[in-house]
């Protein structure tokens, strides 16, 4: 409730201001077409909202890391992508299926065990992981590793084409 109150009340100064600001500009005679600023802070903030809502690529890129402690390839493809909001503690889910070609399938099978992650079924459920695993369309995963790391769980799954992964970030 008290989220959705923000929400209607930061609406409310996101319109309201520049609209203020014009009609002062226009009062005190400054040429109109200045007046065209005071609408930049709309776009500014709107491109705030639309990145915390759809994180770019960046994003899941620092994920992957987070999770396999080594750096996404410049030629891997992202083809699913998806992260909760973050709660009020900062804690959110990201689940993202990423093309990373064959070579790199393999040798990051090695790598994840010595970066802790384990052989393991064990993954969090929730909408993210769902809604990713519906995108996989007919690929099975074939191997499975996980982490827990305090208050953090790390998953990765190897898919049966061999050159696709699901890596899966959660913090609760």
């Amino acid at each position: 409730m008290v989220l959705f109150l923000l929400l209607i009340l930061s609406i409310g100064i996101l319109i309201s201001l520049p609209i203020w600001v014009y009609k002062i500009l226009n009062k005190k005679g400054i040429n109109k077409n200045w007046g065209i600023f005071a609408f930049l802070p709309i776009l500014v903030i709107g491109y705030l909202v639309y990145a915390a809502l759809y994180p770019p690529s960046e994003f899941y890129k620092t994920d992957f890391k987070e999770v396999t402690g080594i750096e996404l390839p410049l030629n891997s493809k992202f083809e699913y992508k998806t992260a909760g909001y973050p709660d009020q503690h900062g804690d959110y889910t990201s689940v993202s299926i990423i093309e990373v070609g064959i070579d790199f399938y393999k040798i990051l099978q090695s790598n994840l065990t010595e970066h802790g992650l384990s052989e393991s079924e064990k993954r969090v459920g929730g909408r993210q992981m769902d809604n990713a695993v519906q995108k996989m369309n007919e690929l099975k995963i074939s191997r499975e590793f996980s982490k827990e790391n305090g208050d953090k769980f790390y998953y990765v799954a190897f898919l049966s084409d061999k050159k696709t992964i699901l890596v899966q970030r959660s913090s609760h």
